[in-house]
């Protein structure tokens, strides 16, 4: 009878083990399916941000006009939905993957109607027109926004604010 149990708990362990590697396989296979869309996201001229101005129809766009970094060249354009968000980090919406960064670095965001820039009190900060920001700033068609090295132009087109005429 000893013996019997014996048996039974050693298959009952194997089939406990081999559940535990099939779930941790899962696991693995989900995450980099996450990272290939990631690495997908991060190619040049291929920012996540567009898809959401597409969606929103904000009509406004982030075109780099100076940058160190290959990844952004100048000319790239990228629209600006309802959140753009520059840092380091991956999961940014526009990757600055250079140490003047921080991970999360600002936010350009769309509130009643007018964009807006946040800096997420980076280390060495976000300029806007070469002010340092300290709070979060309305944007106008235009404006230059820089991080480090990294100078972004603010364009929006077909939106002109009413002189009360």
């Amino acid at each position: 009878m000893f013996a019997l149990s014996i048996v039974v708990l050693r298959y009952v362990f194997l089939l406990l083990l081999f559940l535990s590697i099939l779930k941790l396989i899962k696991w693995m296979i989900r995450d980099l399916k996450k990272i290939a869309s990631q690495n997908e996201d991060k190619r040049p001229g291929h920012h996540r941000a567009g898809t959401l101005a597409a969606e929103t129809g904000a009509g406004a766009e982030l075109v780099v006009v100076e940058s160190s970094l290959p990844e952004l060249k100048p000319g790239i354009a990228i629209a600006a939905g309802q959140e753009v968000l520059l840092g380091r980090d991956g999961s940014c919406d526009i990757n600055i993957g250079a140490s003047f960064a921080s991970a999360r670095h600002a936010r350009i965001y769309l509130k009643e109607g007018q964009y807006w820039l946040e800096d997420f009190k980076s280390t060495n900060g976000t300029f806007l027109n070469e002010i340092q920001v300290s709070g979060p700033i309305v944007l106008a068609n235009g404006d230059r926004v820089r991080i480090g090295s990294v100078i972004f132009q603010f364009v929006r087109w077909g939106y002109e604010v009413d002189a009360g005429n």
